[in-house]
């Protein structure tokens, strides 16, 4: 079923829209929930949870892309329930991107990461596809390097590489842009 179909189904509350949703997009709502959480119960949590969150705002809401929609949903849901856990746990920023991210933790590392977020969607709108590819699926689905090598069937240093070169011109990006970013620790970068 295409999704103007299942928006449908939603709009005349049948509970097949959710099946249908799952039928066509539950492997990929799990794979971003897993990737981000890497707990299978959580991110089964999540995506249920993101399913209803869905039957409550369709209607009145219409999106243009259930699938991005679904996708934000789930994102955002894991996101939450990782922040959630972090709190009762450690910190979740990747190693590799605390040298550029600014500290959110004071008012104006608040306003400076919304900023640098806006800089950071600048930066991938001109990046070519396969290093933008390669950043999204580390950093916005949180898979490791040895998902995004074998799913783009590159070695992982190949992966390791481009990540690294990535960062280095977001890096500079940010600093054109007047962002203060974190001095480079020294010592080896871990991957996992």
């Amino acid at each position: 079923m295409d999704d103007n179909g299942i928006i449908e189904l939603f709009f005349s509350r049948s509970e097949q829209a959710i099946e249908e949703l799952r039928r066509k997009y539950g492997r990929l709502c799990a794979q971003i929930a897993r990737g981000i959480l890497r707990n299978e119960q959580d991110a089964e949590e999540v995506v249920s949870s993101s399913y209803l969150r869905l039957w409550n705002a369709i209607p009145p809401k219409r999106p243009e892309s259930l699938c991005g929609y679904l996708c934000r949903t789930v994102r955002n849901a894991a996101l939450n329930t990782s922040e959630s856990n972090r709190r009762q746990h450690t910190d979740s920023i990747p190693a590799e991107l605390e040298e550029i991210l600014p500290d959110s933790k004071t008012v104006e590392g608040a306003y400076d990461s919304a900023q640098t977020a806006r800089y950071i969607n600048e930066f991938l709108e001109s990046a070519a596809k396969k290093p933008r590819m390669i950043f999204v699926m580390r950093y916005y689905y949180n898979q490791s390097v040895k998902q995004i090598a074998d799913s783009l069937s590159m070695n992982e240093g190949a992966v390791k590489t481009q990540l690294s070169r990535t960062r280095a011109a977001l890096r500079e990006h940010l600093i054109e842009r007047g962002v203060e970013v974190r001095m480079r620790n020294s010592g080896m970068i871990r991957f996992r």
